[in-house]
């Protein structure tokens, strides 16, 4: 049986320079050695229409409600089984595309709900998925305590119902020791973790 397989690019960087969209790229084309017949369909958060309409006090009223935008990309997420999202670190936290996306995608009783809990509890609707989050980020691991962009995405997909495989957690990117290193050297430093990560995906 072959899967259906979600890739959401998120970098504000042209494609060419992003090292979260190469490593990206890389990791699914060691996915397709192990499943060559999964349906592979990338989707560019910098252009789709949550990139250019955001939520905010003029249009929230009518934001969570008959929002065809929304449908349009749950329905994408529940006809899919397996989700990569490359994910920079941006200004300490994820890029405001992938934001917005999660925005839109975030409905209440559409990817998660709170009636079929007695206690409760959030249930969440897009079991469906298994979800590999691949992080970069310029400083080391661990660095800004009040931020991690890595835990928030694992959390908030979690909550959603999807099973997280551990990310793929790329630090260090602009210190001395990494600054200077092509996309192509820094895949290398971490070909071995990619290659399994795919293989077990």
């Amino acid at each position: 049986m072959s899967n259906k397989v979600l890739v959401l690019l998120s970098s504000p960087l042209p494609k060419d320079k992003s090292i979260s969209t190469y490593l990206t790229i890389k990791f699914v084309h060691d996915y397709l050695k192990q499943h060559p017949n999964d349906e592979i369909n990338y989707l560019d958060l910098n252009e789709i229409e949550s990139a250019s309409t955001i939520l905010k006090a003029s249009n929230f009223s009518a934001f969570f409600e008959n929002n065809f935008i929304s449908d349009k990309y749950i329905n994408l997420l529940k006809n899919s089984n397996k989700l990569i999202i490359a994910a920079p670190m941006i200004n300490f936290n994820v890029p405001t595309t992938l934001k917005s996306f999660i925005d839109y995608i975030c409905i209440a009783n559409k990817t998660f709900s709170y009636k079929y809990s007695a206690k409760g509890e959030s249930k969440g609707l897009l079991d469906n998925l298994d979800v590999q989050i691949i992080a970069t980020q310029g400083a080391p691991k661990d660095w800004y305590l009040f931020s991690s962009h890595k835990d928030y995405l694992e959390g908030l997909w979690k909550f959603l119902g999807a099973n997280v495989k551990p990310t793929i957690h790329v630090t260090s990117l602009k210190t001395k020791e990494f600054s200077q290193k092509s996309r192509e050297e820094i895949y290398e430093l971490y070909k071995s973790e990619i290659e399994k990560r795919a293989k077990e995906f």
